[in-house]
């Protein structure tokens, strides 16, 4: 269908402007009248030629921000009384990423077919995870499918949030590590021979320290392609172990441990967790489906696999804390707020706010875990390339000391 760009007054002293896709002019008229809107102007609009020929915006990945406002525009537009099919042509007209386009035309085209909106999402697992189609069959059935599609929205929204912050914290240490990692190779490999190849005139005997540094260095501008051989080799063989589901869990499971990084790692999968199961039992999952849902949306695969054993527990009658109490990873404070809700029969509410609290220890273990990891890696950065220096200025002195 063609896109028709309009100007409209939305009411005495506002006007938009907008593009839409309507079968005509007049379609496109009657549609916006249907919003509420007054049209002043409305004309065919040439659109730039998206999937058509070798353009950058044809690779461009649907990211989780896409999504989220998918969603939210979807609930906005069907709470003004949209009917679901006109929604999502109003969205097609409105969306820049192509490859979300090509998405909600399938799943317009889908719902024409007499499917299902959460039938249609299911088609596409890799961009709308298992939980979405789940809360929107369940919004279908209870009549209330603009309320899950906000909560949809939100859930996304806070999740994406908690990435970028870890992902935040770490970019620096890892630059300061990669760029720490790369100098001293450089200086070893390159640099300090050049330097060496003096020391070894002297008539005199040379500081334990520089002698070190000279078999280092020996070693590594003789052998610096090994090192990166068996660097290579050490990467691809620990990603090809990880890929295993036995390296994926031991691997997650011994992240756990690590100092700084393990309370990080915890609290952020307990914060998904919780906010998985509040936002999957507010919209009428059943628990134990909720919670298979949930195992897959944790990253971690040692706290996954516990989630999995709790799963089966509570098929076979135990309730969710007690659980949860025998489990390792969970503390005390979030099994005992998830007893009270069940007991009060408000545990969705209770897992969000175990999803709030755990959102802000996030924030203080990401802080504590930056505050001390950064100096650490400029004093050790400091003191291999302090140690370097010394090995070789120490020569030098005694050679000033001898000619003096």
């Amino acid at each position: 269908m063609p896109l028709y760009k309009y100007e409209v007054k939305k009411n005495p002293r506002e006007t938009l402007t907008g593009v839409l896709e309507a079968e005509s002019q007049q379609a496109a008229v009657n549609r916006l009248r249907e919003m509420g809107y007054h049209p002043l102007s409305i004309a065919e609009h040439q659109q730039d030629a998206v999937g058509k020929g070798f353009t950058v915006t044809r690779f461009r990945k649907i990211r989780q921000r896409d999504v989220n406002l998918f969603f939210r525009q979807l609930a906005n537009l069907m709470d003004a009384g949209l009917p679901l099919i006109r929604a999502l042509t109003t969205l097609i007209a409105e969306t820049e990423n192509p490859r979300m386009v090509e998405v909600l035309r399938e799943l317009r085209a889908g719902i024409q077919k007499g499917r299902t909106l959460a039938e249609c999402l299911a088609d596409h697992p890799n961009i709308f995870p298992t939980m979405y189609p789940n809360m929107v069959r369940a919004g279908e059935t209870g009549g209330m499918l603009e309320e899950v599609l906000l909560r949809i929205a939100t859930f996304g929204e806070k999740t994406d949030e908690l990435k970028h912050k870890v992902v935040g914290a770490l970019i620096y240490p890892l630059f300061l590590v990669l760029v720490g990692a790369a100098a001293l190779f450089v200086l070893l490999s390159f640099v300090f021979p050049k330097l060496i190849a003096l020391f070894e005139d002297f008539n005199t005997p040379l500081p334990v320290a520089t002698l070190i540094v000279m078999a280092i260095c020996g070693f590594m501008s003789r052998w610096w392609w090994l090192i990166l051989v068996l660097l290579a080799v050490f990467v691809i063989g620990a990603r090809q172990y990880i890929a295993t589901s036995r390296g994926r869990f031991q691997v997650d499971k011994g992240l756990l441990r690590v100092p700084l990084f393990g309370p990080v790692v915890q609290r952020v999968e307990i914060s998904k967790f919780a906010r998985t199961l509040g936002t999957l039992i507010d919209n009428g999952v059943p628990i134990l489906s909720a919670l298979r849902i949930v195992v897959d949306t944790l990253t971690n695969r040692a706290l996954a696999h516990e989630v999995s054993s709790i799963h089966n527990e509570i098929s076979e009658g135990e309730s969710l804390n007690e659980a949860l109490r025998r489990r390792e990873h969970f503390p005390p404070s979030v099994v005992n707020m998830l007893a009270v809700g069940e007991e009060s029969g408000r545990l969705g509410e209770a897992c969000r706010r175990i999803a709030d609290v755990y959102d802000v220890e996030v924030d203080r273990a990401i802080g504590a875990m930056t505050s001390l990891l950064e100096p650490m890696l400029i004093l050790l950065m400091g003191f291999f390339v302090g140690f370097l220096v010394i090995a070789m200025l120490l020569p030098m002195f005694q050679v000033h000391t001898l000619i003096q």
